[in-house]
């Protein structure tokens, strides 16, 4: 049994260390996940404090922020990593819990468990702080807790961009680092994408009156925090019951691509447009939050400007859009957010195989390639045929084929840098002693293969059929043209110009 054990491990070794795997991103590749914990990631960074007054006595949240005095605190995270992943540069995935910017912590149960099911799929994921404290009866006042939370997000962006240039502990690639949340961590997310310019900060950021009392300017959107010499724009976004403070910070096609999870029941965030906390907010004298806008017309702003998104809109799952239980989520947000991440962002584009579908018998040795992009592994498969050169690294092969074989084909399936797995090609190969090859066109050259019926220029084993023409037809074949073919029928109407230097031999 042991040894039976010892002969299934290295056949799979050889197979993950042959190719990359095939369902990385689609399914939870990796059984479990190491989590470091209480990782600092903002050293210092103000926060501020508690107002008092009978609301914050009797809900004990800090609602009445006073955004004129400050104590400094450390912001830390929690990051998950795919056990045994030899990966050398990954997707990360940021998460934000909710709370209203009022409670709230990076370990609430489902927030963890988002991050922990998507670094089962491949990515590195972290759970993140950040400072809580609203002034819920200032419209201007609250918008304060949004771009600290903000700040925030950045700053964990950042941390893994130092982090990348320099001992690169986590692994992660700084050009693929997406950022989400729930409710006021998917506000935080919508506004690290579209917030992004300093134009864009709404005015009570800056130096701001509170009473008698001054508030201080928040400064940049990067200026708080560690490691403020990178950006910490999100390359994309997730949002679960999320909103922004105005559509028209979504700017164009090349902004971060977004995928949205919303309730149209929800009370607390408006699916649509309105003020937050529209259940609670009638029992607070003096309530007053900015209106906001929703998953809905965030998407229907993606597509005015062409943006690519996903919304995904439900009717009876309330504020809570992820959570099925108080132990699971539903079905559909694990994948809907790796699936979006995988197909938008890191899969390759489709690889189509260049080269002969029509092989002749005589000459079975033939080389196939595929485009050169963002592909780092290609993936070749011969069906009747043996591949005589193969670089997986490499976009080209030659391969010989077994004229008595019952069928031939040619496959490609191409992998990102990221082993994401792209759609796979497949080529149907004939091969036979010899072919027709008519002519398909009016005027043209002959060295243009869309001319030909088999989509491929004349060869020995081809026999050459240009067909009868109701209007003349001018077929020139240039100097560089040196061919030999089986035979060639030229029909009328039809001219074959040769040019001097051009040679076409019948061999048969």
């Amino acid at each position: 049994m042991k040894q039976c054990l010892n002969i299934l491990m290295l056949i799979l070794a050889f197979k993950l260390n042959g190719q990359p795997p095939s369902n990385r991103y689609i399914s939870p590749l990796f059984q479990s996940v190491s989590e470091t914990t209480n990782v600092l990631f903002s050293s210092n960074v103000p926060k501020p404090v508690p107002g008092g007054g009978f609301y914050e006595w009797l809900t004990g949240l800090p609602l009445n922020a006073r955004e004129y005095q400050f104590t400094n605190v450390n912001l830390r995270m929690n990051i998950f990593q795919p056990s045994g992943d030899t990966l050398s540069k990954r997707p990360l995935v940021i998460v934000c819990f909710g709370g209203g910017f009022l409670n709230g912590s990076k370990d609430h149960w489902s927030i963890r468990l988002i991050a922990q099911e998507l670094a089962k799929r491949g990515f590195v994921t972290a759970v993140i702080d950040y400072r809580l404290g609203m002034h819920v009866f200032n419209e201007e006042l609250s918008k304060r807790a949004v771009y600290r939370g903000v700040q925030d997000g950045r700053s964990a962006v950042r941390f893994f961009k130092a982090d990348a240039a320099g001992a690169n502990i986590y692994k992660v690639d700084p050009d693929q680092i997406y950022i989400g949340g729930h409710s006021a961590g998917a506000f935080i997310a919508t506004h690290n994408a579209y917030m992004d310019k300093e134009a864009e900060r709404p005015p009570s950021t800056m130096v701001w009156p509170q009473g008698s009392n001054t508030c201080p300017d928040q400064l940049c959107l990067d200026c708080v925090g560690n490691n403020t010499s990178y950006s910490g724009h999100a390359k994309a976004v997730f949002s679960l019951a999320g909103a922004l403070g105005f559509t028209s910070y979504m700017e164009t096609a090349n902004d971060p691509k977004i995928v949205m999870f919303h309730s149209q029941d929800d009370d607390t965030v408006p699916y649509n447009s309105g003020e937050p906390f529209g259940s609670v907010s009638g029992f607070i004298v003096g309530f007053d939050l900015p209106t906001v806008y929703g998953s809905l017309p965030m998407s229907q702003r993606a597509d005015v400007i062409n943006l690519p998104d996903q919304f995904n809109s439900y009717i009876d799952r309330g504020h809570s859009v992820h959570e099925q239980s108080s132990t699971t989520l539903y079905t559909d947000i694990i994948p809907g957010i790796s699936n979006w991440f995988n197909d938008q962002l890191l899969k390759p584009v489709a690889h189509p195989i260049d080269g002969k579908a029509y092989v002749c018998a005589s000459f079975p040795t033939v080389d196939y390639s595929t485009i050169q992009s963002q592909a780092a592994y290609y993936q070749w498969e011969v069906i009747g045929g043996t591949i005589l050169t193969n670089n997986p690294n490499n976009h080209t092969i030659s391969v010989q084929w077994n004229i008595t074989a019952p069928s031939h084909e040619i496959k490609l399936t191409p992998y990102s840098k990221w082993d994401s797995k792209g759609a796979t090609a497949t080529k149907a190969i004939s091969i036979s002693p010899t072919f027709n090859n008519v002519w398909q066109s009016n005027n043209g050259s002959w060295i243009e293969t869309n001319n030909w019926s088999l989509v491929q220029l004349p060869e020995s084993c081809h026999h050459i059929i240009f067909t009868d023409k109701t209007v003349p037809t001018l077929v020139t074949v240039p100097n560089t043209v040196v061919s030999e073919i089986k035979s060639i029928s030229v029909g009328t109407q039809v001219t074959l110009h040769i040019n001097p230097l051009a040679s076409i031999t019948v061999i048969d």
